[in-house]
């Protein structure tokens, strides 16, 4: 069977930076299938990933799914997404959504996790039960308006950072939902979630070559309709 080939971008990353390595996605929707499908373009080739959700007709432009996917659980749709284009991912899906106060779905969390949930109260719980995870390393997190995004990237460890971005998330009560034609853009997700691949392949390369990983701790994005970012920068040690 012809294999995939990562040899154009393999002076960045390849699929042995992330040997063993497991890629968890809480939530398949927008970001969530993008970044999984940008990932295994990338030569990511070990995801866990949880959603109880069905794709319907208006996930399609905005998210990693095609039409023949319209009425299948996102997850096993997104299994067969990045099984079409890579056979030989391993992909363990759960159909249900991340209870973080359940220690069998927080067992489960392993190397790089992505909170893409849309409650801002399940995020925050997510966060909590990450803080001092002993087999988690990166914790990615986005947030998406539709002229504007925000990238989050913090250690497991660093309990105040933590702390300082629970307490910036708002409350579910307190959103207010936009108009339906104002929720979100796919080409501003799909940026992002390049940006976040990005950094979690970056991360994974400079662990297995020992080298220094500079993250970006926080990243402001606008696409009104150019394309500005604000970033601040931090180092994380390998």
């Amino acid at each position: 069977m012809t294999q995939v080939s990562f040899l154009r971008h393999g002076a960045f990353f390849g699929p042995e930076d992330a040997e063993n390595k497991f890629f968890c996605i809480i939530g398949a929707g927008a970001t969530g299938s993008w970044a999984a499908l940008t990932a295994a373009k990338m030569g990511w080739h070990n995801f866990i990933i949880w959603d109880l959700d069905l794709v319907e007709s208006h996930n399609l432009p905005n998210q990693a799914y095609d039409l023949e996917h319209i009425g299948s659980k996102k997850v096993d749709a997104l299994e067969k997404v990045l099984k079409r284009f890579n056979p030989n991912v391993s992909v363990k899906t759960f159909d249900y959504f991340f209870d973080a106060s359940n220690p069998d779905h927080v067992s489960e969390l392993s190397d790089y996790v992505f909170i893409a949930v849309d409650s801002l109260d399940t995020r925050k719980e997510i966060y909590e039960a990450i803080k001092l995870h002993p087999f988690v390393d990166l914790v990615f997190e986005t947030r998406m308006g539709f002229t504007h995004a925000e990238l989050n990237i913090v250690h497991s460890s660093d309990i105040m950072k933590i702390d300082e971005i629970i307490s910036m998330l708002k409350t579910d009560e307190e959103v207010t939902e936009a108009a339906c034609n104002e929720r979100i853009i796919t080409s501003l997700v799909t940026i992002i979630s390049s940006a976040l691949v990005h950094n979690l392949c970056y991360h994974a390369s400079s662990q297995r070559n020992k080298t220094e990983f500079t993250n970006f701790g926080k990243t402001l994005y606008t696409l009104n309709p150019i394309l500005n970012t604000y970033q601040m920068k931090g180092i994380l040690g390998n």
